[in-house]
């Protein structure tokens, strides 16, 4: 599989937020991507190679593939949109996402600076008066801070790579079944690759692409591979001709109220344009819990560094007063 390369979603919504004006404009699709590729330096090297990967017949989503510019899964959404005939507006919807799970995101990480910037303080702060009451060494103090705080950032890289250290492995069911076995992590897990899932189904389907063809590619999209499991029976279903929604109701995963909906969509004739609508306001509903977390996190990391504090000057003794 080629090397794919590395780009936030920022990146990734502003590659498909041009292209899409590109593709709207009528512009050939070599000269966009060499468009794209002058104003993205990260990306100029893979975009260079593109004009002749379609020269020589393969598709945009095949040469952005070989070219490590897609993964798997764009690649699939966008053959099947190149098929259709609807690549400006696909890509339009993918730049979109990207822009909106970006915007969730930093909305996080923004709300987590200031107690970063509190917690490392707190860890110079903390064993200052023994190093003012020579109870302890220079040495000792920067141990107790610095070397504290070099193992935590440790500990937490660690932690942020252990995921790709077991896929490596082979061992990354493990890690899926734990991050299920955690309630809170389960639900907020769940809930953001079901809404994946349901997004890249509601564009396949957009596309052209049959839901029996469709729904097995959603569910490869989703990264947990206990939750991709439960889709099985729905799968089983697909060579029978079941309905969508006959489909969908054997997953528990599938919330009534979303099966409700699909299968509104679906009697209607409207299933992609229903599921498409459903993501979105899931996504705002996503966003709320995102934003609702980034305002308590923080409360828990100040409690935290506070109890610790209080740990740490209570374990030293209290003064006694003179007699």
């Amino acid at each position: 599989m080629p090397k794919k390369i590395t780009l936030t979603l920022d990146q990734q919504a502003q590659l498909f937020q041009q292209l899409a004006h590109l593709e709207q404009a009528g512009l050939p699709a070599a000269e966009a991507f060499a468009l794209v590729g002058k104003n993205a330096p990260l990306l100029r090297k893979a975009l260079n190679t593109l004009p002749t990967r379609l020269r020589s017949g393969q598709k945009i989503s095949e040469a952005g593939f070989r070219a490590g510019l897609f993964d798997d899964n764009q690649r699939l959404v966008l053959a099947a949109a190149e098929q259709g005939g609807c690549l400006a507006a696909v890509y339009a919807k993918l730049a979109a996402y990207y822009a909106a799970t970006a915007r969730r995101r930093k909305q996080m990480l923004s709300r987590l600076y200031l107690p970063a910037a509190v917690l490392v303080i707190s860890l110079f702060v903390q064993p200052l008066p023994d190093l003012v009451a020579a109870r302890i060494s220079a040495a000792d103090y920067l141990a107790q801070s610095a070397g504290t705080l070099a193992m935590l950032a440790v500990g937490i890289g660690a932690l942020l790579k252990l995921p790709t250290v077991l896929v490596a492995l082979g061992v990354s069911g493990a890690w899926h079944s734990l991050q299920l076995r955690l309630p809170p992590v389960a639900a907020w897990l769940t809930a953001r690759q079901l809404n994946r899932c349901y997004f890249l189904l509601a564009l396949l389907l957009e596309a052209g692409l049959p839901y029996a063809q469709a729904l097995p590619q959603a569910v490869a999209a989703i990264p947990n591979t206990r939750l991709r499991a439960q889709f099985r029976p729905a799968l089983a279903l697909l060579p029978t001709g079941a309905s969508v929604s006959e489909t969908l109701a054997a997953v528990s995963l599938v919330k009534p109220a979303t099966w409700q909906i699909i299968n509104t969509g679906e009697y209607s004739g409207q299933l992609a344009e229903t599921l498409q609508h459903f993501t979105e306001l899931d996504a705002q509903t996503l966003a709320l819990q995102d934003e609702a977390l980034a305002e308590w996190l923080p409360r828990l990391v100040y409690t935290a560094i506070g109890l610790w504090m209080a740990y740490g000057i209570l374990s030293r003794g209290l003064p006694l007063p003179p007699v």
